[in-house]
C-alpha cells in the first residue's frame, strides 16, 4: 500500500489545491494506512450512481483487505473528489495529473518521428505499443530516471525474447487484408499513445475503420482521456514530416468518420471483462478485431485473478469476437504462457511477471 499515498502525496506536490482540498488528500493518505473504506461524494461523474453499488460491499472494511484491482479504482475516484476534479468549483474537471502527462509527451514526441517512418510495417508497430506499455506513470513516474529509460529504449532494443506469448502474426493475418473494423481499447499517454497512433493510422492506410476508447475521466494517472488524445495529435502535428503527416491522417480520418473516439464508464469501473455491460458488448461485437491494450485491462480480461500462468488464454477469456492483447506484465495475472517459457522466465528473471521487463502479444478467437 505504499504506492497509492506516494502518487497521492505526487499529486499535491503538483497541484496548486487550496486547504481544504488539501486537507480531503491528506485525509485519504491517512485512511488508506488507518482507515476504513467510505462513500464517495461525486456530484458531477455521470456513473455516481453505480459507484454507490461498487463501494456498498465494502464499506467499513479496511483498505487492506478489499480486493486489490477495486481498491485501485477506488483510490483514484477518491483523489479526483479530494482535488476537486467531481466537485463544483475551480477545480471542476481539472486532471491533477496534468504535469506527468505532460512531461510524458515531451519525451513520446521523438518517438513520432521514428515510428512515422515504419507506419507500413505492423509488427514493429505491434512490438512498439507492446513495449511503450512499460512507460507507465503509475508505477515510474515521469522525470525520473527509470521513466525517461523506459521511453528511450521502445525501440533500441531486441526483445522478442523477453515475449511471453507472441501471436504477431496472427494479428497481422487479420489486419493485412485492408478493409477491418478495429476497436482499440488504450491504457496510457505518451510515448504508449504515440505507437498506438501509428498502429490506428496504419489500419486507416489500409482502408479499415477504427473506434478507438478512451477513459471518460482521469485514472491510473496516465490512462488516456479526450484531451490527452487531442493534446497527443495537435503535438504530433506540429512535428516534421512523417509524424505531422500521421497526424494529418487521424485528423482527416475523425472528419470523414473512419476514425471514431468514444468512451464507456466501464473503463473506469472496477468490474471485471465478463461482467461488461450490454450495450458495450453489442458495440464491440461490431469488430472484425478488438485490440486490448496494458496491463490494468489485461487483469480485467482475467478477472484479475491468479491463475496459473499456463491456463489456456482462450478459456479465461471467452471472446465474442477476435482479440488481441498486447501488455507487459506489470501484476502477477497472467494466462496462456507456455509451460516452458514460464519455467525459462522464472530461471532469468524471479520477479517476471510484475517488473515490465516481459510482455505479450496474445490472440483470442477465431480469423475469419
Amino acid at each position: 500500500m505504499r504506492r497509492l499515498p506516494d502518487i497521492a502525496r505526487r499529486t499535491l506536490a503538483e497541484n496548486e489545491l487550496d486547504a481544504t482540498r488539501t486537507s480531503l488528500v491528506e485525509a485519504l493518505v491517512a485512511e488508506i494506512h488507518e482507515g476504513v473504506v467510505a462513500e464517495i461524494d461525486e456530484p458531477l461523474l455521470s456513473d455516481a450512481a453505480a459507484w454507490k453499488e461498487y463501494v456498498a460491499p465494502y464499506l467499513g472494511m479496511t483498505w487492506r483487505d478489499i480486493p486489490w484491482f477495486f481498491a485501485e479504482t477506488y483510490f483514484y475516484r477518491r483523489l479526483l473528489a479530494a482535488t476537486g476534479y467531481s466537485q463544483p468549483g475551480d477545480r471542476e474537471r481539472v486532471d491533477p495529473f496534468t504535469a506527468q502527462k505532460a512531461i510524458g509527451l515531451d519525451g513520446a514526441v521523438p518517438l513520432g518521428g521514428r515510428l512515422g517512418h515504419v507506419v507500413d510495417e505492423l509488427p514493429i508497430l505491434l512490438a512498439a505499443s507492446l513495449w511503450a506499455n512499460r512507460v507507465d506513470l503509475s508505477l515510474w513516474p515521469a522525470g525520473e530516471r527509470e521513466a525517461a529509460a523506459r521511453t528511450a529504449d521502445i525501440l533500441g532494443l531486441n526483445r522478442s525474447e523477453r515475449l511471453l506469448a507472441d501471436d504477431t502474426d496472427r494479428a497481422v493475418e487479420l489486419l493485412g487484408e485492408g478493409s477491418n473494423s478495429v476497436h482499440l481499447i488504450l491504457d496510457n499517454a505518451g510515448a504508449e499513445l504515440v505507437a498506438d497512433l501509428m498502429v490506428t493510422a496504419h489500419v486507416l492506410g489500409r482502408g479499415g475503420r477504427v473506434t478507438i476508447h478512451l477513459k471518460p475521466h482521469p485514472t491510473f494517472v496516465s490512462d488516456v482521456t479526450l484531451p490527452d488524445f487531442e493534446a497527443t495529435i495537435a503535438r504530433l502535428a506540429t512535428e516534421p514530416a512523417p509524424a505531422s503527416e500521421v497526424a494529418g491522417i487521424l485528423t482527416k480520418s475523425r472528419g470523414n468518420g473512419s476514425l471514431v473516439v468514444t468512451t464507456h464508464p466501464f473503463w473506469v469501473s472496477p468490474l471485471p471483462f465478463w461482467e461488461c455491460p450490454p450495450d458495450l458488448v453489442d458495440y464491440l461485437a461490431e469488430a472484425d478485431l478488438v485490440i486490448v491494450k496494458g496491463d490494468a485491462n489485461y487483469r480485467r480480461l482475467l478477472g484479475d485473478l491468479h491463475w496459473d500462468p499456463t491456463t489456456p488464454f482462450e478459456k479465461i477469456v471467452r471472446p465474442l469476437q477476435p482479440l488481441l492483447a498486447v501488455r507487459a506484465s506489470k501484476s502477477l495475472v497472467a494466462a496462456g504462457v507456455a509451460p516452458a517459457v514460464a519455467r525459462d522466465a522464472l530461471a532469468t528473471d524471479p520477479t517476471w511477471l510484475t517488473d515490465g521487463e516481459w510482455g505479450m502479444i496474445q490472440f483470442a478467437g477465431e480469423i475469419p
